[in-house]
């Protein structure tokens, strides 16, 4: 690292430890200097708080408020701007660092800013509390002191959460954190019985939960204690009576007198290095010495779990358990399984909920507590004699939390609702909007609320580098009940929508300079919230429900959610045409004209063709050349024209073009080409295609060009190398949402046609309608021809015309033939040719023009409809 390093106006002398800011020197303590080299040498990336406390302050435990104390030091110094809180995560450091004075020494300087870790005793000693002053206390009775309550039979599924905490244990302080009826006092109370042996001296258990005052904590704990503590400062009579004790102290129910029960912490653990303290709250104390342990929800079992893999996982082994409580009887049956997961799911894996929804289901049944869990306030709800009112119902449980919310802290907390999902930190600034300026936040305001809030578990953080945050389900439904009161919700919305469509722009620009993996990885999460946006822009705003529909084009395709994008393109065609010229109306007829190949090439043809003449009018040589890419590649143009844009779009490419700008070209070539039965040419082309989209990561357009390259081959004879491809797709296709899968599983089942292999044809075709019907029926009318043959094959004669009629009215809605429907279509027509009487067989055509894709998967089956 350079010993002078510059930014803005400012510049770092490391080995002087001075900042310099226009050539004078600023007044930074030691730590704040310390801090700004970590920063500043881990320029742009995340450095987390557990890094940051030991690189700064090395040897010591130091209370994490001491860094915020020197992050807020050095954003008076450097701007508000310049370091980046990542909310319950760390820091970055932002501000561009400038070229290198001429001259400037490189030394490894960073170190010499930082206490080693043999700092000395003085220096240590300076960050430490003052000590408590001892006071004289009656002796501790030994048998006053193994009180504990009772403990639940079994502990479900938290078995790996008690042995993580076994290996905490020689921490003096633990603070058991999570959100309301995660479990958090269960959890508690099963490791206090297992560690009771490990304190001679005893173990008590102090619920604070029914405290109304911080100052009643003393007492609580004196009296869970057996001691009679005296004189004017209580707290300190406490802790020097606990000096010489090995005793465990269980705190439960914390956060709403956290101040006092820090303070009670602080005291005990530097007067009694034998006391060990287990707290459990909804956020750490943030203590020196404390080791806070996350508590998260109980298990849910995957998808397709059987009975024995389902009870395996806490969720299910709970709620079976509270059910066979209220009924002896009860077994989980293989037909409930998956039910049982989805109420799991449902209400998060809490604890409470789980068992709460249990206790419902003697009256109402399994199916009955699921269909009704869209009111889960009011479903999860009970009447337990001697159970907290906390614990009677799952509202009064959020309300307990809810109340211990600071008031900007509730407002960001109701505001968070407004996300369908997860959201990035590019999305948070919406979140200090505000109905009146004493309501709004700034930016900083809402990133230091957002970390509160993570730190007391009503949000989530997940991890990465570009974090995210979200709200349990049920945490949501609480949120959301508070915005709707709140009289926000309208300008939330309208906000939010804005918000994504600004976030979508500029995905949509990322997209095609960017890896498909990459840009999934960043935008891929926001499809929620994309959903959400666009209903509510179609309703109150066309202009953004235009511009944002063009935008999502390519998170649609990529997602394998094209039926999806094309539904939802439809309702915006009417407004599209309401707004004249436009660049978000172009693209839109951009991406809705892509999201329909393959379908409806005469409606691809028809977008593409609007795009062409906008982006033509506006002067965008991208727009242009994306169009005719889409005009060329619909099959519905003369060879001719098809050829002479495809020259047209060679004379538009520019040298500096992303990879996945100039494949767009190739692509369209490789189906000009096919169209044309060139298909030694156009195996050329596509596999130079590959070549190129492999290298950039492309792996949608590498599925793209394997499918053709299969039906290449298939076309040139090679019927090894088209079923070796396709199975390549169909293992690709396992591991993402990829639609080239019915493409593949086509090519396979003409494969087996061709190897006369009628039992592989069948189950591939089943296999095919299956991967159709989930994907809204796409692409069943481009090889339905595929289902005739099989049904002419099997001697089906009636059920294959009717499903030649299905498949010549759907090549009129595509406008071409494929390789692959003219193989199928010429076999099963000659064969039902030869079978029927004419009259009879275009009766059973005309009938097959009306049938629907459910119909037409039983007809290809063998079943006959009634």
């Amino acid at each position: 690292m350079p010993d002078s390093i510059r930014f803005d106006r400012f510049a770092l002398r490391v080995q002087e430890r001075v900042l310099y800011l226009d050539g004078q020197p600023t007044a930074l303590g030691g730590r704040a200097m310390a801090l700004l080299v970590v920063l500043v040498q881990r320029h742009g990336r995340l450095v987390t708080k557990a890094e940051l406390m030991e690189l700064v302050w090395p040897g010591l435990v130091v209370e994490e408020n001491n860094l915020q104390v020197q992050v807020s030091a050095l954003r008076k110094v450097l701007g508000t701007g310049a370091i980046v809180t990542v909310p319950g995560r760390g820091y970055r450091f932002v501000l561009p660092l400038l070229p290198r004075e001429p001259g400037a020494a490189s030394v490894l300087a960073a170190a010499t800013l930082l206490p080693s870790a043999g700092a000395s005793s003085s220096q240590a000693s300076a960050l430490q509390l003052p000590p408590v002053r001892r006071a004289q206390a009656e002796p501790v009775q030994a048998e006053a002191l193994t009180a504990l309550p009772a403990q639940a039979q079994r502990l479900w599924g938290r078995e790996r959460d008690l042995a993580a905490l076994d290996a905490l244990l020689p921490a003096p302080l633990i603070t058991l954190v999570g959100s309301a009826g995660i479990g958090k006092t269960a959890l508690a109370l099963a490791a206090a019985h297992r560690w009771r042996a490990d304190r001679p001296d005893g173990t008590a258990w102090v619920d604070l939960a029914n405290l109304n005052s911080a100052g009643c904590a003393v007492t609580a704990v004196s009296q869970a204690l057996g001691l009679s503590v005296a004189g004017a400062d209580r707290l300190a009579s406490l802790a020097t009576a606990l000096g010489p004790l090995k005793v465990l102290l269980v705190l439960d129910n914390a956060e709403h007198v956290l101040e006092a029960v820090t303070g009670l912490v602080r005291a005990v653990m530097q007067a009694a290095p034998g006391v060990r303290l287990l707290v459990t709250s909804q956020v750490p104390l943030k203590v020196d010495g404390e080791r806070v342990f996350r508590l998260g929800p109980l298990s849910i079992p995957p998808p397709g779990a059987s009975v024995d893999e389902a009870l395996q996982h806490g969720a299910v082994a709970l709620f079976v358990d509270q059910v066979r409580a209220l009924d002896r009887r009860h077994e989980l049956l293989p037909g409930q399984v998956a039910l049982v997961c989805e109420l799991c799911r449902r209400v998060d894996g809490l604890a409470l909920a789980i068992k709460l929804a249990a206790s419902r289901v003697p009256l109402l049944g399994l199916p009955g507590v699921v269909q009704r869990l869209d009111e889960r306030f009011r479903l999860l709800a009970g009447h337990s004699a001697g159970v907290p009112d906390r614990h009677q119902t799952l509202m009064a449980a959020l309300d307990w939390s809810h109340e211990l919310l600071t008031p900007p802290e509730q407002a960001l907390f109701r505001r968070v609702a407004v996300f369908a999902s997860g959201f990035p930190l590019s999305l948070v600034t919406l979140l200090g909007q505000g109905l009146t300026p004493d309501t709004c936040m700034d930016e900083w305001q809402v990133l230091d609320t957002l970390g509160a809030l993570v730190d007391r578990s009503l949000v989530a953080v997940d991890g990465g580098d570009a974090p995210r945050y979200r709200l349990l389900d049920s945490m949501r439904d609480y949120a959301s009940i508070k915005l709707q009161a709140s009289g926000e919700q309208a300008l939330l919305q309208a906000h939010h929508a804005r918000a994504v469509a600004e976030l979508m722009d500029g995905a949509y620009e990322a997209y095609w300079l960017s890896a498909d993996a990459t840009w999934l990885g960043q935008f891929g999460c926001d499809i929620d919230n994309v959903r959400v946006a666009l209903d509510w822009a179609v309703a109150r705003d066309p202009h953004l429900a235009v511009r944002l529909q063009g935008a999502v084009g390519p998170l649609f395709l990529l997602l394998g959610l094209a039926p999806e994008g094309r539904l939802r393109g439809r309702r915006v065609e009417a407004l599209a045409d309401s707004l004249g010229e436009d660049p978000a109306v172009a693209r839109f007829w951009l991406e809705h004209s892509r999201l329909h190949w393959g379908v409806d090439n005469a409606g691809m043809l028809q977008g593409a063709r609007r795009a062409e003449q906008a982006s033509r009018s506006a002067n965008d040589a991208r727009g242009v050349y994306l169009a005719l890419r889409c005009v060329a590649g619909s099959g519905m143009l003369a060879r001719a024209q098809a050829v002479a844009l495809l020259r047209e779009m060679g004379t538009l490419e520019r040298p500096d073009w992303p990879v996945r700008l100039l494949t767009q070209r190739l692509m369209a070539e490789v189906g000009v080409l096919r169209s044309l039965e060139l298909m030694a040419d156009a195996r050329r082309v596509c596999q130079n295609l590959l070549v190129r989209a492999q290298s950039a990561g492309l792996e949608g357009v590498t599925s793209a060009g394997l499918s053709d390259l299969a039906a290449i081959s298939l076309a040139l004879g090679d019927t090894d190398a088209a079923w070796r491809i396709s199975q390549d797709i169909l293992a690709r296709g396992r591991h993402r949402r990829d639609n080239f899968v019915v493409h593949a599983l086509a090519i396979v089942a003409c494969v087996a046609f061709v190897r006369a292999d009628l039992a592989q044809a069948r189950a591939t075709l089943r296999d095919f309608l299956d991967a159709s019907r989930s994907r809204s029926w796409e692409w069943l009318g481009l090889y339905a021809g595929l289902l005739a043959l099989l049904a002419a094959m099997e001697g089906r004669h009636e059920a294959a015309a009717r499903l030649l009629g299905y498949t010549a009215q759907t090549y009129r809605t595509l406008g071409s033939h494929d390789v692959l429907a003219v193989y199928a279509w010429s076999r099963a027509h000659a064969a039902v040719e030869d079978a029927l009487e004419p009259t009879v067989l275009q009766r059973l055509l005309a009938l097959g023009a009306t049938l629907d894709p459910d119909a037409v998967g039983i007809w290809a089956l063998g079943q006959t409809p009634a």
